[in-house]
């Protein structure tokens, strides 16, 4: 049987442009990324997304027919940089 999801890791950036957010990593399981994400440098930020597979996950408006946000789908971030003290420790 297919997974229903896949996990997703992204680097987040505080830069000011869009995207300031890109993927780096898709995985069968949270245990896999988490496993990487263990393994990525500190100076970045991340986050772990849990997308549904083979579905649309936003909503919309009723009026205006915008996407207004998403469903179904499960998001954690790992401030790494924001702990990050630079150089060796």
């Amino acid at each position: 049987m297919m997974n229903k999801y896949v996990w997703a890791i992204f680097v987040a950036e505080n830069t000011g442009r869009f995207p300031n957010f890109y993927p780096i990593g898709l995985y069968t399981s949270r245990e896999k990324a988490i496993e990487e994400l263990e393994a990525l440098p500190r100076e970045m930020n991340y986050q772990l997304l849990k997308l549904p597979v083979n579905q649309t996950f936003p909503y919309y408006h009723k009026e205006s027919s915008k996407p207004v946000g998403m469903d179904g789908i499960y998001h954690e971030h790992f401030n790494f940089r924001d702990d990050y003290a630079g150089g060796d420790s």
